[in-house]
C-alpha cells in the first residue's frame, strides 16, 4: 500500500493499482492528458451509467469530452458474445488501434464485459475501470477477472486481464437505489466472512443508506479483496476464498433468469449461496451452530427470499456442474470454519448440495409465513 497524496490512497491487486479517495478522478484526468489521445478513447457504459454518471466524470476528466460513448443495455444479458461482436466491429469501424483506451464506466456487468472486449480486441488494448456501483467498487472491477456468459452459464468464457487502474469515486453511489446498494453489500459481507470478523460485524451493524458510513467500509472491503488477489492473482489457491457463496449463488442467478420470476442480481444470488454454504459448513462440522444461525438470520433478514420448487433442484445442480471450481468430476466448495475464517476446495456431492437447497427453500417459506402478513 502507498499513499499518493492529495487524499488518494493506492492499493495493489496483483498487477494493477486501485485508487481510493476524494481526488481519484482528477488523478485519472492528469494521467489521461499524457497517456491517452482523445481520438483513441472510448467510454463503455450502460444506458443508466452514461446518463447518470458520465456528466460527473466529464466534469472531472474533461479530456474525455471528445471520447466516444459506447452504450449497452443494463443488466446481465449484455454479457453475451453478440454484444461483444457488435462492439469489436464498432471499434474496427472506428479504426481503434492497439494504443486505444476503453474506460469502463459502470458496475460489474460493464467491467466484466469491457475488460473482456479490451483483452481480446486485436489481442489486447488498454482499459481502466471506473466503477459506479457498490458491487463494482468493492469487488467486480478489482482483480483482473473478465468474462461473458454463454450456453446459459455465467462467466463461462473469459480471461484474466488487468486494467491499467481502478478509480473508486464513492459519490457515484448517490445514483443507486436500495436494491443496487444491497447488491454490493452482499460482497462486503462475504469479504468479512472469509477474511475478517471485524469487517463482517462492522458491515452488519452499519446504516447501509449512509454513504458517509459506507466509505471506510468500502476501503476495508477493497483492502481485503486486494490482499487476497495479491496472494493468488490467477486463483490457484488462496483467491478461491472469494468464491464463498458463489458455487450455489451462480447457479441460482442463472436459474432465476430462465424462469418467470424476477431475475436475481448477482449479490442477491450470492446471499442465497452464502446461506446454503454456511449451512453446509455447519453440517460438515466446520462452523459452530451459533455462528451459522447469526449468518443465516442476518442474510434472510436483509435480502428478499427467492422461491423455487423441489423440481428445480436438478436444473440448479446441472448449472453447478459447469462451475469453474469443480475438479475430478465433483463439486469443490469454499466453506467457513468460523466468521472471518474460510477453507477452500472442500469436496461435496450432489446429495449434500440438494439438502442445502432444501434447507433454503423451507427457510424462505417459513420466513415469509412469519414476516409477510399476506402469506
Amino acid at each position: 500500500m502507498t499513499t499518493t497524496g492529495k487524499d488518494v490512497e493506492e492499493l495493489w491487486a496483483g498487477g494493477h493499482p486501485v485508487y481510493l479517495g476524494a481526488h481519484v478522478l482528477p488523478m485519472l484526468a492528469r494521467w489521461m492528458e499524457f497517456e491517452a489521445p482523445p481520438e483513441q478513447c472510448y467510454v463503455l457504459g450502460d444506458s443508466t451509467t452514461l446518463r447518470q454518471c458520465l456528466p460527473e466524470l466529464l466534469t472531472y476528466v474533461p479530456h474525455l469530452q471528445h471520447a466516444e460513448p459506447i452504450e449497452v443495455a443494463p443488466g446481465e444479458p449484455s454479457k453475451s458474445i453478440e454484444v461483444c461482436t457488435a462492439i469489436w466491429g464498432h471499434l474496427s469501424d472506428r479504426e481503434a488501434e492497439r494504443g486505444a483506451l476503453v474506460v469502463n464506466l459502470g458496475g460489474g456487468v460493464v467491467s466484466d464485459l469491457g475488460g473482456f472486449i479490451a483483452g481480446t480486441y486485436k489481442r489486447g488494448i488498454r482499459h481502466v475501470n471506473v466503477p459506479t456501483s457498490l458491487m463494482g467498487m468493492v469487488d467486480a472491477s478489482i482483480g483482473g477477472k473478465t468474462g461473458i456468459d454463454a450456453a446459459g452459464i455465467k462467466n463461462l468464457v473469459g480471461l484474466f486481464r488487468d486494467p491499467l487502474g481502478v478509480y473508486v469515486h464513492v459519490p457515484f453511489l448517490r445514483t443507486l437505489g436500495k436494491r443496487e446498494l444491497l447488491n454490493g453489500v452482499a460482497e462486503m459481507i462475504k469479504h468479512g466472512l472469509v477474511r475478517s470478523a471485524d469487517h463482517y460485524h462492522a458491515v452488519r451493524e452499519a446504516p447501509l443508506h449512509d454513504i458517509g458510513v459506507l466509505a471506510p467500509l468500502i476501503h476495508d472491503s477493497v483492502a481485503i479483496k486486494c490482499a487476497v488477489v495479491n496472494d493468488d492473482p490467477h486463483e490457484q489457491s488462496a483467491r478461491k476464498l472469494l468464491n464463498f457463496g458463489h458455487t450455489i449463488g451462480h447457479a441460482m442467478e442463472a436459474h432465476s433468469w430462465e424462469g418467470q420470476q424476477r431475475g436475481l442480481l448477482h449479490g442477491e444470488a450470492v446471499a442465497i449461496g452464502m446461506i446454503c454454504e454456511a449451512w453446509l459448513s455447519w453440517r460438515q462440522g466446520l462452523l459452530d451452530r451459533g455462528s451459522f444461525g447469526q449468518i443465516e438470520a442476518h442474510l434472510i433478514g436483509l435480502f428478499k427470499g427467492y422461491a423455487f420448487n423441489n423440481d428445480d433442484h436438478h436444473r440448479m445442480l446441472e448449472l453447478m456442474r459447469n462451475d469453474k471450481k469443480n475438479a475430478e468430476g465433483g463439486f469443490r466448495f469454499t466453506l467457513l470454519r468460523g466468521i472471518g475464517d474460510a477453507v477452500v476446495n472442500v469436496p461435496l456431492n450432489a446429495a449434500q448440495v440438494g439438502e442445502a437447497l432444501d434447507h433454503y427453500r423451507l427457510l424462505v417459506r417459513h420466513h415469509a409465513a412469519h414476516h409477510d402478513p399476506e402469506a
